[in-house]
């Protein structure tokens, strides 16, 4: 191992530990070769098709894009008729409704029963009361569910009173 002195200080030279010298890296070159007849056509072909493609697409576009704008415009055409169409069913409907009311009024009505059916309206004389404030009462029979001796006792009593009273 040589060491070499350098200002004082001790250097070790790395070159011995190395297995292998470097070899020169050589660089590659890039030559520009010119292409045969064969690789231009196919170039031309190749390019000719991208073309092709490209202007396929943008037409399938244009013709959906008009398509849907032709479709669009009839659609609006068939609501705004359809519109038309409803406003003159409420109107109709309006129309209807109010015959409707003027037909069944409570003067039509009244008009057509005293005149077609001969009704009259009710008077004074017409008229009877009843007389519902007599009490209530609760008539037990034997059949009555819970009845005890006494109240067996009271429900017979009360029927040879009512037997009586009728004779």
């Amino acid at each position: 191992m040589r060491t070499h002195f350098v200002s004082g200080s001790a250097a070790y030279d790395f070159e011995k530990f190395e297995t292998k010298q470097r070899a020169q890296v050589r660089k590659p070159r890039l030559t520009v070769a010119k292409p045969n007849h064969k690789a231009k056509v196919r170039a031309k072909v190749g390019a000719t098709l991208k073309l092709l493609a490209t202007v396929a697409v943008l037409a399938g576009v244009v013709i959906s894009m008009l398509y849907s704008r032709a479709l669009l415009t009839e659609l609006n055409a068939q609501i705004s008729k359809q519109n038309a169409l409803l406003d003159e069913y409420k109107s109709e409907s309006t129309r209807l409704s109010a015959e409707l009311e003027s037909k069944v009024s409570l003067r039509n009505v009244e008009d057509y029963a005293t005149q077609t059916l001969g009704m009259y309206a009710m008077d004074k004389g017409q008229v009877s009361y009843v007389n519902l404030c007599d009490g209530d009462k609760i008539e037990l029979t034997s059949q009555s569910p819970k009845q005890t001796l006494l109240d067996r006792i009271r429900l017979s009593i009360n029927n040879v009173q009512a037997y009586i009273q009728k004779q």
